[in-house]
């Protein structure tokens, strides 16, 4: 049986850095070839990356257990012994995110997460655990979702969506992710954090129940909600939109069956608007009517909506 590799030389270190980079981010292939190339350059690595995860898999048990014993106090160095896993196999299984929740487009879904909290997953969205034993962070990778997270003080609930990120002990709030990755947080309940990295620092803002943050390239801005009922409203069947881009109002309604794009030129123009997700069709058709834009069959049957 192989000696444990020491987790404080060059390789525990390393193996350390790649098991919560493979937790803890997005992982396209090039990532994961470079893994794969690690692991294979020698059988320590291997040995040292099983170990690194084992022990990653500890603590999360740990915390997630509702009684805490005091153990006998650990040596410095990690004892248990490495397994014989091939390094090809490791890569594949291991450099794998963990799989999303996701709903098909026009159809919602509704979950409840490892840590008991309810989800509503909005039609063409895809929500997945931050790491891959994760039960209180998540990133939605797109589309939006409501939660009611189940109030802990001790683990406090995150949702990252592209350069945001929202906070909270337990609440009730819907996170829309657009496709240029504005950030909105409607709350309904409760007290919310978002922020967002910027140069400068990360900007902070507060948002209580019937208020909503706004996160984009320009900062994070909270304001109050015309209608508290219109959080996740798209949950019964009703789109509320108050000054929001063309471009995100027609992303969401593509998430709902919907085939049309629409041009640089006519994508920052602002609507307000209330609409089912039937009525899709002739919203479109009729935003010539409230916009100074034009709306074109294209040749595959999409719609284009460019401006006048």
């Amino acid at each position: 049986m192989n000696a444990p590799v020491d987790p404080d030389s060059a390789i525990g270190v390393s193996a350390r850095d790649w098991v919560l980079a493979v937790s803890g981010e997005d992982f396209p292939p090039a990532r994961s070839a470079q893994l794969e190339a690690w692991l294979k350059a020698d059988p320590r690595h291997a040995q040292a990356y099983e170990q690194a995860e084992h022990t990653l898999l500890l603590l999360d048990q740990a915390l997630a257990a509702p009684i805490v014993a005091l153990p006998a106090p650990w040596p410095r160095r990690w004892m248990w012994p490495g397994l014989a896993i091939a390094a090809g196999l490791v890569a594949a299984v291991l450099a794998t995110p963990p799989p999303a929740l996701q709903s098909a487009p026009g159809q919602t879904r509704a979950v409840v997460l490892a840590d008991g909290s309810p989800v509503t997953l909005a039609p063409g969205s895809s929500l997945r655990p931050r790491w891959r034993w994760s039960r209180r962070a998540y990133v939605l990778q797109r589309g939006e979702a409501f939660f009611a997270v189940t109030h802990d003080p001790a683990h406090p609930f995150t949702v990252a969506a592209g350069s945001a990120k929202v906070r909270v002990l337990g609440t009730r709030f819907d996170v829309h992710r657009a496709p240029d990755d504005r950030v909105r947080v409607e709350v309904e309940q409760g007290l919310v954090e978002v922020s967002r990295a910027h140069a400068g620092g990360a900007l902070v803002a507060r948002v209580s129940a019937g208020q909503r943050a706004l996160a984009d390239a320009s900062g994070v801005r909270a304001a109050p909600l015309a209608r508290t009922e219109d959080v996740g409203a798209w949950r019964a069947g009703r789109l509320a939109y108050a000054a929001a881009p063309l471009s995100e109002v027609v992303a969401d309604l593509n998430r709902y069956g919907l085939r049309a794009r629409v041009t640089p030129g006519a994508a920052r123009l602002k609507v307000t608007a209330g609409l089912r997700p039937d009525q899709a069709a002739p919203f479109v058709a009729g935003l010539p009517r409230a916009l100074p834009v034009t709306v074109a069959r294209e040749a595959d049957g999409g719609l284009l909506i460019r401006a006048r």
